[in-house]
C-alpha cells in the first residue's frame, strides 16, 4: 500500500501523514493502523486532520487505542473528537459531556445523547477546556468508573480548574465501578443516564476538596499539608473572582 501511494505522493508527504512508521529491523514501512477500527478525527470545521484506531477484540498485545502522531495540522491537546458535530448543538444545549474514548462518544450518540466529545489519548489540556467554554456553559467530565478513570479525572480537575470562569461550570460524573459511558448508557438507556448525571454530578471544587480531605488525618501536620495543597490549587485559577470564592469554600470546609 505504501508503494501504491508513492505513485501519487512524495515520500515526505506520506511520512508526514503518520499513516506509516518505519520498521528498522525489517527495513520496511508498516501501516500504523493495521488490524484496527479507524475513526476519523476532524477539526472544528469538519475537515479531517488525523485518525484514531481501536484494536480489534482478541489482540491483547497491542495498545487498545492509538492516534496519528502529531503533525503541523494535528495537535492532540488542541482538538477534541466530535467537536465539529457537538458544537452545532450549543445553540440549544448548555451541557457537554467530555469522555475518554471514541466508543463512548459513539455509544452516547447512538442512545440519543449527541452532546459529547472525547480527548485524544492525552491528559486533558487547558486549551481543550477553553475551546469547550466557547460553546457550552457546563462541562461534565465523565471518565471510566475504575481506578485509572478516577486518577485521570483528578488530573483533569487540577488542570481544568485553572480555566474556571463566572457563568461557566465544570463538574465530574463518576460511573459505577468497571462501567464506561458507552456500556452504562447501552445498559440503562438515555433517560436513566441523564437522570443519573443530574443526581450524581459533583462540582469541580467539591471533587478536589473531597479527594484531598480523604487523604488527610486529624493532626496538625496533616491538616497543614491539606490546607497548603488547597491554597496552591486555588491560586492556579486565572479568574480572580472564581479564585476568591473557591478559596473561601476550601477554607470554610477544612474544619
Amino acid at each position: 500500500f505504501y508503494h501504491q501511494l508513492l505513485t501519487q505522493f512524495s515520500e515526505k508527504t506520506i511520512d508526514a501523514s503518520g499513516l506509516f512508521y518505519f520498521d528498522d529491523k525489517k527495513k520496511i514501512y508498516v501501516e500504523r493502523f493495521r488490524d484496527r477500527i479507524i475513526f476519523p478525527i476532524n477539526n472544528i470545521s469538519g475537515n479531517p486532520i488525523g485518525l484514531g484506531g481501536r484494536i480489534l477484540d482478541g489482540n491483547n498485545n497491542l495498545a487498545k487505542y492509538i492516534n496519528s502522531p502529531e503533525t503541523p495540522y494535528f495537535k492532540k491537546g488542541s482538538n477534541l473528537f466530535n467537536l465539529d458535530k457537538a458544537r452545532i448543538l450549543s445553540n440549544t444545549i448548555e451541557d457537554i459531556y467530555l469522555v475518554e474514548g471514541y466508543m463512548d462518544v459513539i455509544g452516547l450518540s447512538k442512545s440519543g445523547i449527541e452532546n459529547s466529545v472525547a480527548n485524544l489519548g492525552t491528559s486533558l489540556t487547558e486549551k481543550q477546556i477553553l475551546i469547550l467554554n466557547q460553546f457550552f456553559k457546563k462541562i461534565i467530565i465523565c471518565f471510566d468508573g475504575d481506578e485509572s478513570g478516577y486518577k485521570a479525572a483528578l488530573r483533569a480537575a487540577e488542570s481544568s480548574i485553572k480555566e474556571l470562569q463566572p457563568e461557566k461550570k465544570i463538574s465530574f460524573l463518576f460511573l459505577p465501578n468497571k462501567e464506561d459511558p458507552d456500556s452504562f448508557v447501552n445498559k440503562n438507556g438515555k433517560n436513566y443516564f441523564l437522570n443519573f448525571s443530574k443526581e450524581n454530578s459533583i462540582a469541580i471544587h467539591q471533587f478536589i476538596f473531597n479527594h484531598y480531605k480523604k487523604q488527610t488525618q486529624n493532626n496538625p501536620s496533616s491538616m497543614a499539608t491539606f490546607e497548603k495543597k488547597l491554597r496552591e490549587i486555588a491560586n492556579t485559577i486565572k479568574d480572580n473572582f472564581i479564585k476568591k470564592y473557591v478559596l473561601e469554600y476550601f477554607l470554610e470546609n477544612i474544619a
